[in-house]
Order: C-alpha cells, then sequence, then structure tokens
C-alpha cells in the first residue's frame, strides 16, 4: 500500500513536472523592460497542445537592502497555440494594471518608462480553467541610462564641399547586441526647419541595416548640389524597437569659389576589415580614412609585410587622430622596407581597442 502510493506520487510529480516544460517565456529586459507598454512585447512557447491562459507580470525595483513593487499586470484569458505566441493586442485593453505607491513607480506612472536601477521582471502563466501556475520565470536586469545618439560628422551647420560625404556618430551606449542603425538625408526647401524636412521630403538616402557607427555615402544615392542644404537623422533599433533617435542635424552643401586644386584629389581608402576582401593599390604613399569618435589621441598602428614576412616595417611616421572624420596620409617611398609589388597590411588600433585591418600592395611612384 505504501508503495502504491509513492508509485502514484512520483507519476503526479512527473506529469505536473511535463505539464510545466511545456510553456516557456521569452523576454528581454534590455529591449523591452524599459517602459510600461513594453512589459507585453514577450512571446510564450507552447510545446503542447492549445491553452487557455491568463498572463501576471510583477517588476520590482531592487536595492541593496529591499525590494519595491513597481507595477503588476494581469491579463484576461487569451489562447496559446503549439509554437511561439504573443499576447493578443486586444488582451492589453483588458487587463488590471497596478502601479505601486514608490517614488519610482510615481515616476513610472509619470513618464510612461522606469528609471535606471536593478530590476526584477516575474512572468507567471496561470492556466484559465484551473488556475494552475503553468511556468513562472524570472528575470534580473540593470537598467542604465542611455547615452545621447550624438551625430560626428557632417556636423551642425557645418559648410562641406564633399558630393558624397562620410556621416558618422557615436554608437549607441549602453551597447545591445543585435543593435543596427538607420540613416535618413534630406533636402531641405526654402522656409523649412531640419525636422520638417525629415518628416516631409523624400529621402536622398534611407539606409538601414547598418551594424556600424558610420556610412560611407551609398553609390545609388544621387549626390549632394552646391548651394542646398540637408538634413539627417540616425536611429539605433533592434528588430521593430527604437533604442534611440539623434537630434537632426543640417548642413550646408557649399564650395568656396576660391579654392583652386592644384593636383588631383587623393584616394582615400576606408578602413574596413578584410571580411569584404579590401584591397588598396599604394602608389608611394598610403591615403585611407577613419572616423574617431572619442578625444583626440595619437594613432596607433603598424605594417608587415605579407609577401615576404621576415621584412620588418619601422620608423613610421607618427600621425594623430582628431574627433571625427580622419584623412590620414602615410608617406612610404622614403622607408626601404617597401618594395614594389609586394604586399603589406595596415592595422590600425582604434581608440575602443577594435582592430582595422587594411591590405594594399605598394608601388613605387612614377
Amino acid at each position: 500500500m505504501r508503495f502504491r502510493r509513492l508509485f502514484f506520487f512520483m507519476v503526479f510529480l512527473v506529469a505536473a513536472q511535463v505539464a510545466t516544460a511545456q510553456i516557456s517565456v521569452d523576454f528581454i529586459p534590455a529591449i523591452s523592460g524599459t517602459t510600461l507598454d513594453g512589459l507585453m512585447n514577450v512571446r510564450i512557447n507552447n510545446f503542447g497542445q492549445k491553452r487557455t491562459v491568463k498572463l501576471q507580470v510583477t517588476v520590482s525595483f531592487e536595492d541593496e537592502v529591499s525590494s519595491v513593487q513597481m507595477v503588476e499586470i494581469r491579463t484576461s484569458a487569451f489562447d496559446v497555440y503549439p509554437g511561439t505566441n504573443i499576447v493578443p493586442p486586444s488582451i492589453l485593453k483588458t487587463s488590471q494594471v497596478k502601479i505601486g505607491t514608490s517614488e519610482p513607480a510615481r515616476f513610472l506612472q509619470q513618464n510612461g518608462y522606469f528609471p535606471s536601477g536593478q530590476y526584477s521582471y516575474d512572468y507567471k502563466v496561470f492556466s484559465a480553467t484551473t488556475q494552475e501556475v503553468l511556468v513562472d520565470q524570472n528575470f534580473v536586469h540593470e537598467l542604465q541610462p542611455p547615452a545621447p545618439l550624438n551625430l560626428i560628422e557632417p556636423f551642425d551647420k557645418d559648410e562641406v564641399c564633399e558630393h558624397r560625404p562620410l556621416l558618422s556618430w557615436q554608437p549607441h551606449i549602453p551597447m545591445t547586441a543585435g543593435t543596427m542603425y538607420q540613416v535618413v538625408l534630406v533636402e531641405v526647401k526654402n522656409k523649412q526647419n531640419g525636422i520638417e524636412a525629415l518628416q516631409y521630403n523624400l529621402p536622398i538616402v534611407n539606409q538601414r541595416n547598418i551594424s556600424a557607427n558610420l556610412l560611407m555615402y551609398p553609390a545609388v544615392a544621387r549626390e549632394l548640389e552646391k548651394d542646398k542644404k540637408y538634413a539627417w537623422q540616425v536611429t539605433a533599433y533592434q528588430g521593430n524597437t527604437v533604442l534611440n533617435r539623434s537630434e537632426v542635424w543640417t548642413f550646408n552643401m557649399k564650395c568656396a569659389d576660391s579654392i583652386v586644386e592644384s593636383k588631383p584629389e587623393l584616394s582615400y581608402r576606408d578602413i574596413e576589415d578584410l571580411a569584404k576582401g579590401n584591397f588598396y593599390l599604394a602608389e608611394g604613399r598610403l591615403n585611407f580614412v577613419l572616423v574617431n569618435s572619442y578625444a583626440e589621441q595619437p594613432l596607433q598602428y603598424s605594417i608587415s609585410c605579407l609577401t615576404d614576412p621576415k621584412i620588418k616595417v619601422k620608423n613610421l611616421p607618427q600621425r594623430k587622430l582628431s574627433r571625427g572624420k580622419n584623412k590620414i596620409d602615410i608617406e612610404l617611398s622614403e622607408n626601404r622596407a617597401f618594395r614594389n609589388d609586394y604586399s603589406y597590411m595596415l592595422t590600425v588600433v582604434m581608440p575602443n581597442g577594435q582592430i582595422k585591418n587594411l591590405r594594399f600592395v605598394y608601388k613605387e611612384k612614377r
């Protein structure tokens, strides 16, 4: 008799574990845990049959000595089907939302987003018929105030003389995996400001899915015209969620008439990793461009010979990095380490520790 009771208890325990394991919750606090509306941006994975469930979300503010409840949300019943489910938008209208009385909770109620701090996000999925807890998952995350997404170049109200300028900005902070950028550039018509131009004018550049914090002017976009004004803005996003958005800056396309080019414009190559098969022909000198998002500092770089690794490249000239876009010229013809038709690798250590490379073939000056 005792063995039979133990047997049925073990069967019941295994069945309960299997039922619980059939439901899981996916939630990303770094993306969706910053605002009150974002708490419902959750995915419920159902590995079993169709169920009718309810969802309870409790968010607490954690400090060193206590935990203060910020908000509790209870939804009405909705169905979850086998596979991945989202919370139906119509359910939100009938949900019960209870906001706490603490100072952080009042801030949330007034502004709609959570102040910086440590938070606990508790997600419980109940059976709508038996009230059984199908899953109880907790997520802990520290919210940091996002730094402004600052543009770098072209500078606000600047005058440029490049028909296809390089566009650069500071990266989104705090860094979030999977962050992409969108750059929009438009012409500013008469009696418009930059914000109006971005809202109403057809974009000249509207580039998405940019992983770096710079954009070489797209070859398919028409070049900028002299004596015209332009506005641009950068948006950081992940998926369909906007993480940050820069101010709107404007600049003028204007070339001084007094400037006369006495020699052809040097060809500059952007520093990129060799995954894209970068290749450069350096005729006596190396000309490249890179963007520095940090304070002015010396350029850290080295050059190695790929054709003959025994050749050591020394006595390279010192260069400084200013903030923004830098056009770097390095004279090679006076250094005996450079030999005609030999391949070399330029390695640059960026201020944030990132390594950039540029492969090139050295050619003697004609």
